[in-house]
Parts: C-alpha cells; structure tokens; sequence
C-alpha cells in the first residue's frame, strides 16, 4: 500500500514538475541553444564532440522536438520524485526527521545542490559546439559526482556525530579524482568572432540552466514534502 501511494504521487509530482521545467527551458534555455546551434552548423562537420552522420537520429525542429523534451522532462521529474519520497518517507517513519511543508524547499534545495551545482563544479552544462571529452569518461564522473555528494549530504544531515566526517569525504572525494576534459579549445570554429559569441552564449547557458534547474528542484522538494503528509503517510505513523 505505501509503495503503491509512492509511486502515484510521484507520478504526480513529476509530472508537474517537468511540465514547469519544460516551460522555463523553452522560454530561457533553449534560445541560448538554438543561437549557438547557427554557429555549429556553419562551422560544417568540425565538431567532433557531435554526431552529424546521416544515421543519427534527432527529433525536427519545432513541435517534434519540444513534445520529446517536455516528455523526457517529465520521466526525469517522475524518477527523481520517487527517489525524494522514498527517501522521505523512510526518514519520516523512523522518526529521523520531521518534515513539514515548508522543509520540502530545503530538500529540493539539497537536490539542486547534488543533481546540478555538484555536477557542474566539474563539468559544467555544454552548448552545442563545445569540444569535450567523451562521453562515457563524462557519465562516469557525473555519476561519482552525484553519488558521492548525494550520500555525502545525507551522511552530514542525518548520521550520528562521530561518522559525520566520512560524509564530507564523501563530498570531496569526485572532485579529488581526475576530471574529464577535453585538453584543447572550448570551442573548435575557425571564427574568433564566433568563437567569443559562443563562450559568452556559453556562459549564459550555464545561467539559465541553473535557474530552470533550481526552480525543477523547489516544486519537486515542496510537492514531495506536501503529497508526503497530506496523502501517501496518511493512515501511517508521521511525526507532525
């Protein structure tokens, strides 16, 4: 029965969720990644770090390409909704935490900080047209990233004083290890005038990914505290 109300209020979450980081992407991200798209198509077939053979896939621009992205926002929302409860809940009912409303913020804030700001200390958010390393040495990291700083964080919060340093190591440990980068140019195109369009677009993508990101993140935090007590711990044990 819990298992059950988990995952159907995470569906609602999530849903929610991605819909509102949908929304944010299409009116602050994605003109950032449509202008620097323009480069890299005049640049031709010089960028490496992108696959432009006749074989690969991609979704037409326009309605295709925004319903796949408002889609995959939503299966992210829905995933990292049920992580949040789980974690909650299990939390709640064992008396660790006591969460109302209003702390749901501090969780997503917590999530921003693993799922974003962790990640992106090392390997920031790319544009099209930046080089970078490939892409397997890059998901492994990314996953170190956020394991280490996600268990990390939980550690500090929760565990007894006399473990809690283990959570800081935790934290530190990805950025410790050796991060992927590409060793030549952030930018391969021949134009320097382009080239310093694309750096300053790379920049502000990096800007507005993390506000879309952090807004993401509160509605998942909040939501998830609110369906928490208001509907899937009802009829269970709670604190408040």
């Amino acid at each position: 029965m819990l298992f059950r109300r988990i995952i159907v209020n995470a569906l609602l979450v999530g849903i929610v969720a991605g819909f509102i980081l949908s929304l944010a992407q299409i009116f602050i991200v994605n003109p950032i990644i449509f202008a620097a798209e323009t480069f890299e198509i005049s640049a031709g077939h010089d960028h490496a770090s992108h696959d432009h053979s006749a074989q690969a896939w991609a979704p037409e621009d326009g309605n295709e390409r925004t319903f796949y992205t408002v889609i995959s926002n939503m299966f992210a929302g829905i995933g990292f909704a049920t992580l949040l409860l789980a974690i909650m809940c299990q939390l709640k009912l064992q008396n660790i935490i006591k969460l109302g409303n209003s702390r749901g913020l501090l969780w997503g804030v917590a999530g921003f900080v693993t799922f974003f700001v962790a990640p992106g200390l090392g390997l920031p958010p790319e544009i099209p047209g930046v080089q970078a390393a490939a892409i397997e040495a890059r998901q492994l990291w990314w996953l170190f990233a956020v394991s280490g700083v996600g268990v990390g964080m939980l550690v500090v919060a929760f565990a007894p004083m006399k473990i809690k340093a283990i959570g800081i190591v935790l934290i530190a440990l990805p950025y410790v290890v050796s991060i992927p980068h590409h060793s030549g140019p952030t930018f391969a195109h021949p134009d320097p005038t382009a080239v310093a369009a694309l750096t300053d677009l790379h920049q502000q993508f990096f800007f507005a990914s993390g506000v879309s990101n952090f807004l993401f993140w509160l509605v998942l935090g909040a939501f998830c505290a609110w369906t928490l007590n208001r509907h899937v711990l009802k009829g269970f044990k709670a604190n408040d």
